[in-house]
């Protein structure tokens, strides 16, 4: 299974950032279908379910955006599979909202991989016994991220793809 940060990770969700630390949901989810996705981001999904790869989400945000967002751009995540700031009792670095992912889809930490732009992203992974892969393409801190230890960095959804399907 591949779990997923999806702001700045999958989704450059830079231009709402104050929305959501406001906590206007209404106005995140009126911009949520045209925020930029990043380029290979959406060819990645379907080529790892084609490959027979479980996909899921882990936010911190509520799940309504990245939801939204699915219906919308029509990616191979089932509803199901994420998880946001109303399934959990913790939030990253907990590995809660990750756990939930395996326990729905029964996967097991070692067939897992965390992708996230944060160190909580790692932390949490770590937490939770799974590969942690930092993304840097959308990573606001790049040092951090680096300075989290993930077991792999890519800078690129390019590199991503290629560690990823090898």
């Amino acid at each position: 299974m591949i779990i997923f940060d999806f702001d700045m990770t999958l989704v450059d969700t830079s231009s709402v950032e104050h929305l959501r630390a406001a906590r206007k949901w209404k106005d995140v989810m009126a911009q949520a279908p045209n925020l930029p996705i990043y380029d290979g981001i959406t060819e990645l999904l379907y080529e790892l379910k084609d490959n027979g790869h479980t996909l899921a989400i882990v936010t911190k945000s509520p799940d309504m955006v990245p939801k939204r967002f699915i219906k919308e751009h029509g990616w191979p995540i089932a509803d199901e599979h994420v998880i946001g700031f109303h399934q959990v009792s913790r939030v990253k670095p907990d590995p809660d909202g990750l756990n939930i992912a395996m326990r729905k889809t029964g996967a097991t930490p070692e067939t897992t991989i965390h992708v996230g732009d944060q160190a909580e992203d790692t932390a949490a992974a770590h937490a939770a016994g799974v590969t942690a892969v930092g993304s840097g393409w959308g990573a606001r801190d790049v040092p951090a991220l680096k300075a989290s230890k993930p077991d792999h960095l890519c800078m690129t959804v390019a590199e991503l793809r290629n560690l990823l399907l090898s």
